[in-house]
């Protein structure tokens, strides 16, 4: 997928949340230290979240796909 920002191509992957939220390549469990490879977005305290999400590594973009989850709407 290319990025709507610069163009340039994305990487598939989750974001992850739990007290951290974080972008990674494949789902583990959360640890305080982001391993290689993966980006550390938020260190707040959130409930346990897995979205599937692309992310751009140049202009710093994540684009999050919530199409598979069941969420109101307010």
């Amino acid at each position: 997928m290319k990025c709507p920002y610069c163009n340039e191509e994305m990487e598939q992957g989750y974001l992850q949340a739990m007290r951290r939220v974080a972008w990674v390549k494949q789902i583990h469990k959360v640890s305080l230290l982001p391993k290689q490879g993966e980006v550390l977005l938020e260190n707040n305290t959130f409930g346990d979240a897995v979205f599937s999400a692309h992310i751009c590594k140049k202009c710093k973009r994540v684009l999050l796909d919530y199409s598979d989850k069941d969420i109101e709407e307010g």
